[in-house]
């Protein structure tokens, strides 16, 4: 019952550390020009006389002054955005190679029976599960943000746009501090699979016996 049971513990550590997946980067980077509504009309026909045609050119140009502008402070306003994303990606790289590690591991103590460890590493993934629910969260909460920063985009709502890059950029930050906490759960895990079991042969039981009598 009990070599059944470690079994059983064998394989759920197995399964359960490679169960869960974590979005890679579930926002996407919204880079390029803000967008303009106004588009000029070319009115055409030999009514416009040429004071007219050159106040046409110049709501042209002020326009493309505006939409240049416009898109100089978007790239500003992003780029504390794609500092935090660079963090982001490097921590889930990070996390992404100690799972690797992990999965060694477990097979080198599976094959060795080194069940205490597996245990141990099994109790420990516990609460690492409310982390990976959180960076899941956090990843739906960020796409949420992303597409609403795309809609006010395209209307030109340039407080709507401040407000929502100011809330990507806590997403962002939301998520890196659960990736953290998911990177330390490994890092522990990883701990208790490299911990060899110390066992006491029977040589050594006999041994032990004749001495003491």
């Amino acid at each position: 019952m009990r070599k059944s049971s470690k079994l059983l513990a064998c394989s759920l550590i197995a399964s359960s550390i490679f169960s869960f997946s974590l979005p890679v980067l579930a926002d996407t980077s919204q880079s390029s020009l803000p967008t303009t509504s106004q588009s000029q009309n070319s009115s055409t026909g030999t009514s416009m006389t040429s004071a007219d045609k050159a106040a046409a050119r110049k709501q042209k140009l002020q326009n493309e002054i505006l939409h240049l502008q416009n898109a100089e402070q978007f790239q500003q306003n992003l780029a504390p955005i794609h500092q935090l994303q660079a963090q982001d990606k490097q921590i889930l790289d990070q996390i992404k190679t100690l799972r690797q590690t992990i999965h060694s591991q477990v097979k080198t103590d599976r094959q060795g029976k080194n069940y205490s460890a597996l245990l141990a590493a099994l109790n420990d993934m516990i609460p690492m599960q409310d982390d990976i629910a959180n960076a899941q969260d956090a990843a739906q909460t960020a796409k949420a943000d992303w597409t609403q920063l795309s809609t006010d985009n395209k209307a030109n709502n340039s407080s709507a746009v401040t407000s929502d890059l100011s809330k990507i950029q806590t997403d962002i930050q939301n998520r890196i501090n659960v990736y953290q906490k998911i990177l330390a759960d490994l890092q522990k895990i990883n701990g208790d699979l490299n911990t060899t079991t110390s066992t006491t042969t029977p040589a050594s039981n006999s041994s032990s016996t004749s001495s003491s009598t």
